[in-house]
C-alpha cells in the first residue's frame, strides 16, 4: 500500500502528470528496470478517441519565441466517471526550445498498471513548422517494470510504456493524445480523481473537463498554495451527463523553493471525490481490515508469553517489537493488495509484509491481549496534509495502529525498527499527523499529539572543561544524550561502526572548533532501551584552549545541538513557508568551565529569556569561584514560518546568537594575587570586592563618555547601582537606580533594578511595587517573582511571598534556580503556619545528599539534621566553592531554627552567614535583616 498510495500522494511532482498530463521526461533513472511482455489488449495504438471526449485544437504558436527550454502549448485533460468504469484522457502539446531539453519529447514514458488498466494511444505526432510527422503506429515501444521502491522492499506491478522517437529537433512540438481506461477494483464504485494545474514549465492553455452521469454527486475543490485558488468551472448538463470545465491561459512556471514544509503544495491541483465525508472513507476501509481475522496457531507460544506479562503497557510494547523485528518489511502490492492487507496467517507464514499487513497483524494481536486497538490511515509525506483534502482514500499512503491504554492514545508503527521499552518513551515520527481511524464509530480525522512531547523530542549536550593553568592544555568531557526518534536511529547505526569509525564520529564538529583536539580512549555508549535513551560520553584533550586578551583570558564554545534547528533559506523573498527542522523539539545545552584555582569570581545565576512566535530560549549564566557555567534551553514553537514572518525571524535569530554566544571570559581582576612567597594571598572576598570596584569604575567611564543614551544609559546606571549594593553600600546606589527608572520607565530591567535597591535599603513595600511593575515588562519573570517574594517575606506578607516563590519555581527549568526558590517557599509556608503542598514536600525530601542546595531542602523537612547537612557540605566541597556554599547554608540553618522557635540558635547561624562576608549574596543581605528584627 505504501508505494501505490505514496505515488497518489505525490501528485504535485509525478502522479498528477501521469493521470492528467503526459510524462515526457525520463523517470527514476536509477531505479531498477526490467523489460517485460504485456497482453496485446493492454496497449493499443491508433485507437479512436472516446466519444465522451471533446478535444481542444492546438493553439497557434506564439509570435515571440519563448526563452524557456520547454513550453507546454496545450494541456487538455478529460476525466470520465462513467457508470461502468472510469478513464482519463490526455491531450497535450509540448514544445522544446533548447537542445538540452530534447529528452522531454524524444523519450516518452507512460505509466499504467496492466492488471486493471488499458493504455490507448490515439495520436503521437511531431510538429515541425508546417510538417506533421506521425509516430502513432511506428514509434518503437518497450514495456519496462520500473519498481521505483524495489530497493525499499516495495513491488507494485506498475509498468511503463517507453516510446523512443527518432529525429527530434529544437523548435519541435510533440502532440500526444492517449487514454488510460480502468481503475483499481479495490476502490469500488465511488469516484476519485485529480488533475494538475501549474507545472515547473509554462503552460499556454490548461483545461480540465470532468464528465459524469448527472446523478453522481461528485464534489470538487482547488488544492495548493500558488497565487490564487483558481476560478469556478463552467457547468453544463446535457443528455444526462454533467460536464464541469476548468480553463486558464498563460500559466507561469512554478519554481520550487528550498526548505519548504513537507506538506507544502506549490502546484495547484483539482481534486474530485464522490465521498461525502470521512465516515464514508472509513466504511470503505473497514472491510479491508477484518476485526475477526484469526491469528495462526504458530503464534500460540508468542501470545502465551505476551499474556503472562504483568502490565498492559508491557504486553503492547512487546507485541509491537515482535511484529517490528520478526516480520520484515516487504510490499507486494498487486491489484487489490495495493490496499487490502494479507491476513495474519499468511503474513506470519511468509514472515514479511508491508505497513497494512503488519498493522492488521499487530491490531489482532493487541485485541487478543484484551487491549483496545484499531488500524489508522496516515500520510507519511504530508503528515497534516489530509486536512486540506476532500474526503478520499487517496489522502493516505501509510497504515499504523492506534492503541488506547489508560485513557491515552498511542500511535504505533509496526514498520519501524530500533524501538523498545516503555510505550510512552518511544519515538513518534507522525507527531501532529492527521490520522483516520478504521473503526465503525470513526467520523473524522484525529491528530497525533504526544502529551510528553518535550520529553521525547529533546536532546541534551553537556561540555565540561578543566584547565589547570591558563597557558596549558584543557581536559574536556562531553556528554551527549538522545531520546525518542534520535535514539532509535542511533540504535540502528552505532552497532555498524567499527572502532575507527566510532572515533571519527566522536570527533565530528570538534576538530574544526578546536584544532589539534584528540579523543582520549573510545567513546562510552550507554543504551537505556527501557527509557529509549542513548548517552555517549567522550573525553578529549584540547590544546591551548584559553586565549590571552589584554590581560584577560577567554575560551570559545558553541551549542552544537542547536545547529540546524532553525534553518533560514539564503533568499528571504519567497512565497512559501520555511520548514523548522527541529519542531517539535527542545534542545538543552550546558557548558561548564573549571578555570585554574587562582580564579575567584562570584556571579549568581542570571537568566535571560528570548520569547518569539517561532522559538523560545532560556539562557542562564553563573560564575562561582573558579567554575563558570552557561546553560541554555531552546524550544521550537512552530512547524513552519510563513514567508511574511521571515524578516522578523532574522532579527530574532540575531538575538539568539547574541544570547547563546560562545565566549567565557576571566577578567584580570578575577584572578587572585598570590602575594610575595604566598604571603598576603588575596581571598575570595578580596577578589569579589576588587572585581565589583573595577566594574563600577568601568561603568562610570562609559557613562561619563556620554555615548550611552536612553535604555542603554539606564542599564549602565543599573549596573553601577547594583554593584554598589553588592559591595554592601546600597544607599550609594539609590540615586542611580532612581535615575534609571526615570530614563526608562517601561524597562523591566530598570524597574527590577529599582526594586533591588529598595530591597537592599530595607524599603520592602516600595520594592514590592517596583517588582510588580517590572513583571509585565520583563523577560526574566523568574527573578522578578523571586525577588518580589523576598520583599514580601520581609514586609511580613508570608503567604503572598510563598505564592511568588512557587511561581518562580514553576517558571524555571534550571534545577538549581528552582531549588533556591523552593527553599524560600518552604520556610515562608512553615513560618506562616501553612501546610506544605505534597509536591513540595516530595521535592524537598528527594536526594537529601545530592548536589547543593538539595541537602538544605532535605534539612528543612527533617530528612537531614543541620549537623548532617554541614558534614555533607564539608565532605563534598572545598576552597572558595565551600565558602560560598557555607554563606548560604548558615542562613538556611538560621531559617530552620527560626521556624522551630529557637531564637538564639537562629541568631548564631545568621551571624555565621554574615561572617562569610559574601556581600552580593541575597543570603548575606537577608541575614542582616534577620539580625535587625531578632528580639
Amino acid at each position: 500500500m505504501r508505494h501505490i498510495i505514496r505515488l497518489l500522494a505525490t501528485f504535485a511532482l509525478a502522479l498528477i502528470a501521469y493521470t492528467a498530463t503526459a510524462q515526457t521526461g525520463p523517470q527514476g533513472a536509477d531505479a531498477p528496470l526490467k523489460e517485460i511482455q504485456v497482453a496485446a489488449t493492454a496497449f493499443v495504438r491508433g485507437a479512436p478517441v472516446p466519444a465522451w471526449a471533446d478535444l481542444l485544437n492546438l493553439p497557434a504558436l506564439e509570435r515571440e519565441p519563448s526563452r524557456k527550454p520547454v513550453v507546454v502549448r496545450l494541456a487538455d485533460s478529460h476525466l470520465w466517471a462513467g457508470t461502468n468504469g472510469s478513464a482519463y484522457l490526455v491531450n497535450r502539446a509540448e514544445q522544446v526550445n533548447e537542445a538540452a531539453a530534447l529528452g522531454h519529447i524524444g523519450n516518452i514514458t507512460l505509466p499504467f498498471n496492466p492488471q486493471y488498466q488499458r493504455l490507448l494511444l490515439h495520436k503521437l505526432t511531431v510538429l515541425r513548422g508546417e510538417q506533421r510527422i506521425d509516430h502513432t503506429t511506428s514509434a518503437p515501444v518497450r514495456f519496462l517494470q520500473r519498481e521505483t521502491g524495489l530497493e525499499q522492499g516495495i513491488y507494485s506491478g506498475e509498468i511503463t510504456a517507453s516510446l523512443l522517437l527518432p529525429d527530434v529537433r529544437v523548435g519541435d512540438t510533440l502532440h500526444m493524445v492517449y487514454t488510460v481506461e480502468g481503475e483499481n477494483p479495490i476502490f469500488g464504485r465511488k469516484y476519485n480523481g485529480w488533475a494538475s494545474w501549474e507545472q515547473a514549465t509554462p503552460v499556454n492553455l490548461r483545461r480540465v473537463t470532468l464528465l459524469a452521469p448527472q446523478e453522481r454527486a461528485i464534489r470538487w475543490q482547488w488544492v495548493g498554495e500558488t497565487y490564487t485558488r483558481g476560478s469556478k468551472p463552467s457547468e453544463l448538463i446535457e443528455n444526462g451527463l454533467r460536464k464541469l470545465r476548468f480553463e486558464e491561459r498563460n500559466l507561469a512556471a512554478i519554481e520550487f523553493e528550498p526548505h519548504m514544509s513537507p506538506h507544502a503544495q506549490p502546484l495547484r491541483w483539482l481534486q474530485f471525490t464522490e465521498y461525502a465525508n470521512w465516515a464514508e472513507v472509513v466504511q470503505w476501509a473497514l472491510p479491508l481490515f477484518p476485526a475477526d481475522a484469526p491469528l495462526p496457531p504458530e503464534l500460540g507460544p508468542v501470545m502465551q508469553r505476551l499474556k503472562a506479562l504483568p502490565t498492559a503497557a508491557e504486553k503492547a510494547s512487546q507485541a509491537l517489537q515482535w511484529v517490528q523485528n520478526e516480520i520484515r518489511y516487504w510490499s507486494v502490492s498487486l491489484g487489490e493488495s495495493s490496499h487490502r492487507p494479507h491476513l495474519p496467517a499468511e503474513v506470519v507464514a511468509r514472515r514479511f509484509g508491508d505497513c497494512k499487513d503488519k498493522s492488521l497483524l499487530l491490531t489482532r494481536m493487541l485485541t487478543e491481549l484484551g487491549l483496545h486497538a484499531r488500524p489508522a490511515l496516515a500520510s507519511l509525506r504530508t503528515r497534516s496534509g489530509p486536512t486540506d483534502w476532500l474526503p478520499s482514500p487517496y489522502a493516505f499512503d501509510h497504515v499504523v495502529v492506534q492503541l488506547t491504554l489508560e485513557g491515552r492514545a498511542y500511535t504505533l508503527d509496526p514498520t519501524r525498527l530500533g524501538q523498545g521499552g516503555e510505550l510512552a518513551r518511544m519515538g513518534q515520527h507522525l507527531e501532529e499527523a492527521q490520522l483516520l481511524p478504521v473503526a465503525a464509530q470513526a467520523q473524522a480525522l484525529v491528530a497525533v499529539r504526544s502529551p510528553n512531547r518535550e520529553e521525547i523530542f529533546s536532546s541534551y549536550l553537556a561540555e565540561r572543561f578543566k584547565l589547570a593553568s591558563f597557558d596549558g592544555d584543557a581536559e574536556l568531557e562531553v556528554e551527549h544524550r538522545w531520546v525518542g526518534l534520535a535514539a532509535e536511529n542511533l540504535r540502528l547505526t552505532l552497532p555498524r561502526l567499527d572502532t575507527q569509525q566510532l572515533q571519527r564520529w566522536a570527533l565530528q564538529g570538534y576538530e574544526r572548533r578546536y584544532p589539534g583536539i584528540k579523543a582520549l580512549g573510545e567513546p562510552r555508549i550507554e543504551d537505556d532501551a527501557q527509557r529509549n535513551r542513548i548517552t555517549a560520553t567522550v573525553r578529549y584533550s584540547v590544546p591551548k584552549l584559553a586565549r590571552a586578551m589584554d590581560g584577560d583570558w577567554a575560551m570559545r564554545y558553541a551549542p552544537a545541538n542547536f545547529q540546524g534547528s532553525l534553518a533560514l533559506p539564503e533568499q528571504l523573498s519567497r512565497k512559501f513557508a520555511v520548514l523548522v527542522p527541529s519542531y517539535p523539539g527542545t534542545m538543552h545545552y550546558v557548558v561548564e568551565m573549571q578555570w585554574p584555582q587562582s580564579v575567584a569570581a562570584i556571579s549568581d545565576p542570571s537568566t535571560q529569556r528570548l520569547d518569539t512566535p517561532h522559538f523560545e530560549l532560556e539562557s542562564t549564566r553563573s560564575f562561582r569561584g573558579n567554575v563558570a557555567r552557561h546553560s541554555m534551553s531552546l524550544r521550537t514553537r512552530v512547524a513552519e514560518v510563513p514567508a511574511t514572518e521571515l524578516p522578523r525571524m532574522v532579527e530574532d535569530l540575531r538575538k539568539l546568537d547574541q544570547r547563546a554566544g560562545g565566549v567565557m571570559v576571566v577578567l584580570k581582576s578575577q584572578v587572585k594575587d598570590g602575594g610575595f612567597l604566598g604571603l598576603g594571598r588575596e581571598t575570595l572576598q578580596d577578589n569579589m570586592r576588587k572585581s565589583l570596584r573595577t566594574q563600577i569604575e568601568r561603568t562610570t567611564r562609559q557613562i561619563a563618555d556620554g555615548k550611552l543614551k536612553g535604555e542603554d544609559l539606564a542599564n549602565g546606571l543599573c549596573t553601577r547601582a547594583e554593584a554598589q549594593a553588592d559591595l554592601g553600600e546600597p544607599s550609594a546606589g539609590m540615586k542611580d537606580a532612581l535615575e534609571a527608572a526615570k530614563l526608562a520607565p517601561q524597562s523591566g530591567r530598570a524597574r527590577q533594578c529599582l526594586g533591588n535597591l529598595y530591597f537592599a535599603n530595607g524599603e520592602f513595600g516600595k520594592a514590592v511595587g517596583e517588582y510588580t511593575r517590572a513583571l509585565p515588562l520583563s523577560d526574566d519573570t523568574f527573578n522578578t517573582y523571586y525577588r518580589r517574594g523576598h520583599a514580601r517575606f520581609y514586609d511580613g506578607k508570608l503567604e503572598q511571598a510563598a505564592e511568588d516563590f512557587a511561581k518562580a519555581a514553576a517558571d524555571k527549568d534550571d534545577e538549581s534556580d528552582r531549588l533556591f526558590a523552593q527553599l524560600w517557599q518552604l520556610w515562608s509556608l512553615q513560618q506562616a503556619g501553612k501546610p506544605l503542598p505534597p509536591e513540595l514536600q516530595a521535592a524537598a525530601a528527594k536526594q537529601p545528599r545530592g548536589a547543593w542546595p538539595r541537602p538544605a531542602l532535605a534539612m528543612l523537612v527533617g530528612a537531614l539534621t543541620p549537623v548532617q547537612m554541614m558534614e555533607h557540605l564539608n565532605a563534598t566541597l572545598k576552597g572558595d566553592e565551600l565558602d560560598m556554599a557555607l554563606a548560604e547554608a548558615w542562613f538556611y540553618v538560621g531559617q530552620h531554627h527560626r521556624t522551630q522557635g529557637q531564637a538564639e540558635a537562629a541568631r548564631s547561624a545568621f551571624e555565621k552567614a554574615r561572617e562569610k562576608n559574601i556581600t552580593m549574596y541575597i543570603e548575606h543581605v537577608a541575614a542582616g535583616f534577620e539580625l535587625k528584627r531578632a528580639p
